[in-house]
This record gives C-alpha cells, sequence and structure tokens, in this order.
C-alpha cells in the first residue's frame, strides 16, 4: 500500500554543535529509506515573501543537498523550477495554503509517499511556511539554510534527533545548516555507505532477569573529540550498534531515558523510563565494569591497534551515578590522585552540590606522566572536561600547574560562534626532562547563573536548550586524560589507560522494576489507520509539529529573529488524528 506522510519537522534555539540521530520508522518497525541506488531529484520554486531571491533559495537548497551527499547512500540532485509542484517527482516550494498549515505556529512540511510494505519512499515534498519572514544570513534566526538541511533530514529518512545541536535536534540551532558526524553517521548506517570500519555493539538491560530497555538513549563519547560525537536509540529487545567509527580513538558509553518522545516517529510513543525503586525515572550514567574498585571511572572502549568491531554485552541502566571511591575523600585531603604512576590515561565523573559551588569547593586533581619517554617533542597531555553534553547546569574551568608553568583552560565558542561549555585542552610534554611532566590541575566550577550575567551570551537557550524537558538538574562531569601525538595538523592516541575487555554487566545489574514494552506498532490495537489525517486517494496525510514565534526572553509572539516551536504533540494526535514531530527556535 502507498502511504502519503506529511512530517513537519521544525524547532530550534541558537546552540552549540553536538550530535544525535534517529531513523524514522513506520509503525511495523520498517526504515523509511529510499532505493539505495537512485537519485533523488529535487525540484525547487523558490518564490516566497522573505525577499530572498529565487536563485539564493536555490543555492542554498543545493548547499544542504551536497552537505548531506558527502554521507554517501542515494544522491541527492537539485534543479529549479518556477512552475508549482507536480505529482511524481520531489518538490520544494513555500505556500500558505491550510492544508498545510492549519495552525498559526507551524513553520514547515515535508510530507513523503512511502510503500506500507517496507517502508520504500516513493516522493517526498518540502514545503515551507511563506507567512513566516525567513533570513538569508547565518547569524539570524530563522536562517533557511537550517530548515533545509533539517527538512532534507527528514526527506532522507532521519527522525528528530534526542540531543541537542545536531541538524536534526527538534529545536532550531545555529549551524544546522551544516550536518555533523552524527548526522552523516545516521544516514550512512540508513543506506550501508560507511566511511570508517569501526563497531561497537551492546544491549541495554536492567533488572536481574536483564530485560532489554526499548529505546534508550545511548550516548558515544569520543575520547580525540572530547565530546558525544554521536547517539542512538536502542530496539525492542535494548540492541544497539554504532558502525561507521574511526578506529585510533578510545570512547565511553554515556545512557540516559528518552526524555522526547513526542518529537518522533509514532513507532517510539510506546517508551518507558520508570524502572527504578517506586518506578522512579532511571537516570543518565555511564558504561562501567562491576568491578568495585572502578566505580566512578567510565569504561573506555579501545578501537585502536587493529581493533575495529567490539562487543561490549549488557550495559546496565542505573538509578544513581557513581563517582570513584576515593574521591570525596580526595577532595577532603585537598587532592585526588587519578590511577596509579605508571598510568598513561583514565577518565572519572565528578560531582559538586549547589553547596559545594556556592562555597567556592575546587576539585584538585594530580596527573603524573614522568615516566613516559617524551623525547619525540611531539607528545602532548590531553585533557576534556565534559558538562554541557550530558545538560547538566553548571559551568567549570580548568588550571593546570606543572614545573614548565601555568595553563588555563575556559569555556569557548565552536566554528558557528556558539558558547561552548565543555573544555579541551593540550600541553606539549617536555622532551628532555621527563620529571617535568607532573601536573596539578585544579577543576573549578561556577554557578550557571552567575556565570550569565558576565558573558555576552545572555540566553540560557544559547547553553541548554529546552533544558525543562530534557535537561539534568545534577552538577557533575566527565574528566578524560590521555597522550596524544602530534602529526601534521592531527593529533591521534599515543598512550591510554589499558582497559580490560569488558564483560558486561551481567553480574551487577541495577534498574529493578524494569519490565518488558514493545513498540506502538507490536501493541494490540494501534494501526497506521490511528495516525492518519484524511484520505487522498490511496494515500494519507499525517501532519507532525507545531512552531511558535517568541521574543528571546521566551516570551509571547513578538516577529522578532528568534523563533520557538512548541510541542504539542498531545493536541495534535487526538484532535488531527496523526502524529507530529516538533522542531523549534
Amino acid at each position: 500500500m502507498r502511504v502519503k506522510v506529511s512530517i513537519i519537522f521544525i524547532s530550534f534555539f541558537l546552540v552549540q554543535s553536538i550530535n544525535a540521530f534517529v531513523h524514522q520508522k513506520t509503525l511495523a518497525g520498517d526504515k523509511f529509506t529510499w532505493p539505495n541506488t537512485s537519485t533523488i531529484n529535487l525540484y525547487v520554486n523558490g518564490a516566497n515573501s522573505s525577499g530572498i531571491s529565487s536563485s539564493s533559495i536555490a543555492s542554498r537548497t543545493s548547499e544542504s543537498a551536497s552537505r548531506w551527499n558527502n554521507s554517501g547512500g542515494p544522491a541527492l540532485s537539485v534543479s529549479s523550477v518556477t512552475t508549482g509542484p507536480a505529482s511524481g517527482r520531489s518538490d520544494i516550494y513555500f505556500s500558505t495554503d491550510p492544508l498545510f498549515f492549519s495552525s498559526s505556529s507551524i513553520l514547515a512540511v515535508t510530507e513523503s509517499i512511502y510503500n506500507e510494505s517496507d517502508g520504500t519512499i516513493i516522493e517526498s515534498d518540502i514545503i515551507i511556511k511563506d507567512s513566516v519572514l525567513f533570513s538569508n544570513s547565518q547569524t539570524s534566526s530563522p536562517f533557511i539554510g537550517d530548515i533545509l538541511s533539517h527538512e532534507i533530514g527528514h526527506l532522507i529518512g532521519l527522525d528528530h534527533a534526542t540531543l541537542p545541536f545536531s541538524t536534526m535536534f527538534y529545536k532550531l540551532t545555529r549551524g544546522q545548516a551544516t550536518p555533523s558526524f552524527d548526522d552523516h553517521l545516521g544516514k550512512s548506517m540508513l543506506y550501508n555507505s560507511l566511511s570508517n570500519s569501526g563497531s561497537i555493539t551492546g544491549k541495554i538491560a536492567g533488572g536481574e532477569g536483564v530485560v532489554g530497555v526499548f529505546a534508550a538513549d545511548v550516548n558515544l563519547i569520543s575520547s580525540n573529540q572530547g565530546r558525544i560525537i554521536a547517539s542512538m536509540l536502542s530496539d525492542e529487545s535494548g540492541n544497539f550498534k554504532f558502525e561507521g567509527l574511526p578506529t585510533d580513538d578510545v570512547y565511553y558509553i554515556y545512557v540516559k531515558p528518552l526524555k522526547t518522545k513526542e518529537s518522533l516517529s509514532p513507532f517510539y510513543q510506546t517508551v518507558k523510563k520508570d524502572f527504578c525503586t517506586g518506578f522512579a525515572d532511571f537516570k543518565g550514567t555511564f558504561f562501567e565494569t562491576c568491578n568495585n574498585s572502578r566505580k566512578g571511572y567510565p569504561q573506555g572502549i579501545k578501537l585502536i591497534n587493529g581493533t575495529t568491531s567490539i562487543d561490549i554485552g549488557v550495559v546496565t541502566i542505573k538509578c544513581n551515578l557513581n563517582v570513584p571511591l576515593n574521591y570525596f575523600p580526595g577532595r577532603s585531603a585537598g587532592e585526588f590522585k587519578i590511577g596509579d604512576a605508571d598510568r598513561a590515561g583514565d577518565s572519572f565523573v565528578g560531582y559538586f552540590t549547589k553547596d559545594d559551588i556556592d562555597t567556592g569547593k575546587e576539585d584538585v586533581l594530580f596527573v603524573d606522566l614522568s615516566h613516559v619517554d617524551a623525547s619525540a617533542g611531539n607528545l602532548y597531555l590531553d585533557l576534556s572536561l565534559l558538562s554541557q553534553d550530558f545538560q547538566s547546569k553548571v559551568v567549570y574551568k580548568i588550571e593546570v600547574t606543572s614545573p614548565l608553568g601555568f595553563y588555563s583552560f575556559n569555556y569557548g565558542t565552536d566554528s558557528d560562534l556558539n558558547p561552548n561549555l565543555n573544555l579541551k585542552g593540550k600541553i606539549n610534554l617536555d622532551p628532555s626532562v621527563f620529571a617535568n611532566n607532573v601536573f596539578e590541575i585544579k577543576v573549578i566550577p561556577t554557578s550557571f547563573e552567575d556565570f550569565i550575567l558576565t558573558t555576552p551570551f545572555t540566553i540560557e537557550g544559547l547553553f541548554f536548550p529546552d533544558f525543562s524537558s530534557i535537561g539534568d538538574d545534577r552538577f557533575f562531569y566527565q574528566f578524560i586524560y590521555f597522550i596524544s601525538q602530534k602529526s601534521g595538523l592531527d593529533y591521534t592516541v599515543f598512550s591510554h589507560y589499558n582497559y580490560p575487555a569488558s564483560r558486561g554487566n551481567n553480574s551487577c545489574m541495577e534498574g529493578g522494576k524494569t519490565y518488558s514494552v514493545k513498540s506502538a506498532g507490536a501493541v494490540t490495537g494501534v494501526t497506521s489507520e490511528s495516525f492518519k489525517k484524511k484520505e487522498k486517494g490511496d494515500a494519507s496525510i499525517v501532519a507532525c509539529g507545531s512552531v511558535t514565534l517568541t521574543n528571546e526572553n521566551g516570551g509571547g509572539p513578538s516577529g522578532g529573529s528568534s523563533l520557538l516551536i512548541g510541542l504539542i504533540f498531545a493536541f495534535a494526535i487526538f484532535y488531527f488524528g496523526s502524529y507530529r514531530s516538533v522542531l523549534s527556535f
């Protein structure tokens, strides 16, 4: 059966770039995909009321298409037309037709015709609301390039991202015109066009029965990049697999509950997370081994030295965040030594209370690399501190002292000029006197509320978009250090902690209330008819998404340059009989 689905995907909020991908799925669990060998021809009529020339619209569309084509798979080809949309082809155009924009808040619609038996896409149109004033400048919102790249991602088969700042995130953020590694990975995995050979496989589960957790949000952290580079949802059995990963890196896994299922396809609407005592939600936590001495130390997964594929086994969900056993005693004594004197890398989790921050407490760490032969002269102590990626609303700086000098690392901006609270720094090791390669590292927290009063970035949403939905009220960070080696302009892992092979968490399971949950398509009485809006020949239309214009301070409609798209999924599904996916400003 051919089914037509309208997916309105628009919502943003000007912020920094990290990544996440989710594949759109039918209720039966089939992914929406184009035939892999096909060229997707897009026909653009750029006539609009925003004062942007038709040729500029076509050029922005070509730019977005070219960037998505870097992921492989079916190629996007863009042509300009002056005619209206035509049956049998994929069109991009501006309209005020109430058939698509029944609500004043809807910003754009991606409407696809697909084969219901296997999810193969036959035709897809992108309709942009012509009564909205779009910008052709990357620094002004709503930027038409951000809109086009996001909608083309849906046209390809990607759902909304579960983490901020990727092209497919459900809120508009500056820089979404350029797909991130995670966006590209989502497309590459969808069409088996992977450019790297590394893979990490595992299963998210809870309880003594090792019950698989459906749609747990699995985040992949790169040591080299010092940030989350990809995120995906586990399947109905709890399984996940990251493919296409660079193989000169050490990775970590952070698992959290899905908090924005309303922004995703109906397939995910049955997701549950109340698996802890008293049926409380499980918490965002790191994958660790069952070794008690390694509590608070995330387990590294090394795709180096010829190892390209690793199955880490069962990863338990958790109800509490772990820190190292000697972490708080170390803080009281004024020092926390990371590992042994012969260790050349590791990672741990640090934690502050609000009172700790208000009273000026800090972590003092010691790293001893005097045992390392640094005579080559191109070796570096590589430091990362992640907090913003976990939506932990606290600001850190790092101060490092060694016999050779003092170094400080503070927040900065990314390539899109968005504020970045994650810290990354490198310190060249002394190639002559190895005893100088001993470092005292201070981690100094600052209240976010105090910090934001002192920066040019005065809007919380620039740092933490939709914090009320996806934020974390715990003040914690992940610290990573290792030795990197510079070759030309690139840095690679020279030495890291020799993490033992993981045997999984079968012997230390948490989440004792975990129960099995099936997808919407497997639930009795739920069919594709439940999500249709109206019949149109042999096709049906499903709308998803809403957008509300707001001022920069989050007030009511203003017609200003800032756009915030509200989530009204519950309203949409009962009133329209359809599902909605939202992308907000």
